[in-house]
């Protein structure tokens, strides 16, 4: 059974397959398997040779539809698994091996078919009947299993693609706010080299150090804004990952606005950091507009 598992998944087409195609096929390898069972289950009882007939052509139908429908989940699989968490990546394995076995399972179904049509005993279609109906229960739980997929873990769904691309750039955004801040805080840290003046009075001293005192209490203040806008974007940023990954069927406006939240307070916070910055070097370079006094003799 190993082997031939490993066989059909080192099948190479010689063509290129579209993403998103598996979604269309499946919904055939579940329809046609369950009217393949019904209409086993009709022939019991009218015993007619035609519905025995249309039953093994849906059968081989089936097995054509589920070789389509594996390989187009290796395709939109490989392309999904990436965006995946470390549950939803388990789950696809579990969804892809489940797959194989089921692509397989047609397969002998198909030819148990032309054996038990060969038989023409009701014993034996009965059995028969019995066995499609156990393949049809895995073939239903197959596709719960495919939805939770798309619906709980945002397999092959766009927006979550879409929102994972713009996280990153918000956390590039959030790691340049950073850097500007502990650029500015490096600023502030350096020493004022002050130049003694003979001529000056005690009067024009006591108001630049007044001065002084109420630039480092703006800069503080100024700074303090700025690490709490810092910190309300990497919140706001985490919140918003953690709502990519629990719930990826989110209404696309609930996705935009807090996209625009998030872009809102990272401006906010780069603006209050360029305004920083600004004050500091308009106060570091500014001229002293205090002229000394002479004193009088």
């Amino acid at each position: 059974m190993q082997q031939l598992i490993d066989l059909l998944n080192s099948i190479k087409l010689p063509i290129e397959i579209p993403l998103l195609l598996h979604s269309p096929v499946v919904h055939f390898a579940i329809a046609i398997p369950v009217i393949a069972l019904l209409l086993e289950i009709t022939n019991i009882f009218i015993k007619r040779r035609c519905v025995g007939v249309i039953s093994s052509l849906l059968l081989l139908l089936a097995v054509i539809v589920y070789f389509a429908a594996f390989f187009t989940g290796k395709t939109d699989g490989s392309e999904a698994k990436s965006l995946l968490s470390a549950d939803g990546k388990e789950e696809l394995e579990a969804h892809k091996l489940l797959g194989t076995y089921l692509v397989l399972g047609v397969s002998v179904l198909f030819i148990l078919k032309l054996i038990f049509a060969a038989m023409s005993s009701r014993a034996a279609k009965i059995i028969f009947t019995l066995i499609l109906a156990a393949f049809v229960g895995f073939a239903l739980k197959q596709g719960k299993d495919g939805g939770e997929l798309v619906f709980k873990y945002g397999a092959n769904v766009q927006a979550v693609s879409a929102m994972d691309d713009k996280i990153m750039e918000l956390e590039e955004e959030l790691d340049s706010c950073k850097n500007e801040l502990e650029t500015c805080k490096t600023k502030k840290q350096e020493p004022t080299v002050v130049t003694p003046q003979a001529t000056q009075s005690s009067a024009p001293q006591t108001s630049s150090s007044s001065e002084e005192a109420a630039s480092s209490e703006a800069s503080q203040e100024s700074e303090e804004e700025v690490e709490v806008s810092v910190s309300s974007i990497t919140t706001t940023s985490q919140e918003s990952s953690q709502e990519v990954s629990s719930s990826s069927n989110s209404e696309a406006t609930i996705q935009e606005e807090v996209l625009e939240q998030i872009k809102g307070a990272a401006s906010g916070a780069a603006q209050k950091v360029e305004n920083a910055i600004h004050q500091k070097s308009e106060e570091t370079h500014a001229p002293s507009t205090e002229e000394p006094q002479t004193p009088h003799e």
